[in-house]
């Protein structure tokens, strides 16, 4: 009986080490420990945003940090920073506090939000969490930017941008899309939609935003209920 009891509570004492903390989600879908990203970059120079949402999986307030690790990077590279709710071009973020049970959902401005600039056959990088309590307490995920090689060509032909950014009245978005079916979606940061048009393989879309309350928002182009390429737009 003496030994059921100390087996059992060696087991407890193993799940209570690897236990994590944090929980990632990308795309509404959880990242597990050492998931990879993969981005794709369409033309010679590209700003690429990725953005992952993440939650406190315990009882008590959670305070960590994320830690960059540049695996490999082109030389050619413009920029690799990333945020939550401050930007760092470094590679260690300041600490963050995160209540029990709270979670940061993607489109919400504290989200972590990675943003590549550079050319193509790129990048990968590694963003570790890590609660700073307990620095083996860790959940890290992988961001791979490639030229896509090897890629359909319908899934190499996107891009978006919106002017003037920040908007008052009414916004320009010119873009390219992959094919037909497709969307060009704007959401607030609740996550809720407001504006959803069709659009063609390329073009421009003008868009009234003059009844849209100020602040930030996501505009993105949806093919086939996925989500192709996300910004933000700020309006004023």
């Amino acid at each position: 009986m003496k030994k059921r009891i100390f087996t059992l509570a060696l087991l407890m004492s193993v799940m209570m080490l690897n236990a994590q903390s944090i929980k990632l989600f990308h795309g509404s879908q959880v990242l597990n420990n050492n998931d990879t990203i993969q981005e794709f970059l369409y033309n010679s120079e590209n700003e690429v945003e990725t953005y992952v949402g993440y939650q406190n999986e315990t009882n008590d307030l959670v305070e960590f940090r994320v830690r960059k690790q540049i695996i490999y990077l082109n030389d050619e590279t413009t920029d690799l920073l990333f945020c939550l709710g401050t930007c760092y071009l470094g590679n260690l973020s300041n600490p963050i506090s995160l209540d029990a049970n709270a979670s940061v959902p993607e489109n919400d401005a504290n989200a972590f939000h990675a943003t590549y600039t550079g050319c193509k056959d790129a990048a990968l990088v590694r963003f570790v969490f890590y609660n700073t309590d307990d620095e083996s307490d860790t959940v890290s995920f992988y961001i791979h930017y490639s030229d896509g090689t090897g890629v359909r060509e319908s899934e190499m032909q996107v891009s978006l941008r919106a002017y003037p950014n920040p908007a008052v009245n009414t916004v320009s978005i010119d873009y390219v899309a992959p094919g037909n079916n497709t969307n060009l979606v704007i959401k607030n940061l609740a996550g809720r939609e407001v504006y959803r048009a069709p659009v063609s393989q390329s073009g421009k879309k003008q868009v009234d935003v003059s009844k849209f309350y100020a602040g930030m928002y996501f505009y993105g182009l949806e093919s086939d209920g996925k989500m192709l390429c996300t910004k933000k737009l700020l309006i004023k």
